[in-house]
């Protein structure tokens, strides 16, 4: 489980660790296009996310709650 401290205009930032952040993209958060941020997701919240991603040379973590076995999501 990770928190959630901050959206972006193109998803969510969670903190994974003290002093890691990665980001969860808008289209692995919402069903649809159209779907408020704000209606599925509120600063603060916790999910359980997995590792899609690394960037390690601009230290990036790109990170996706569907896309985990499904007995975590």
């Amino acid at each position: 489980m990770v928190r959630s401290p901050r959206w972006s205009r193109f998803g969510v930032f969670v903190q994974v660790a003290d002093g890691v952040e990665g980001l969860v993209h808008l289209r692995e958060l919402t069903l649809t296009p159209t779907e408020a941020l704000s209606e599925v997701f509120q600063v603060g919240d916790e999910v359980t996310v997995v590792v899609t991603a690394i960037d390690g040379e601009r230290r990036r973590l790109t990170l996706s709650p569907r896309q985990g076995p499904s007995h975590l999501r």
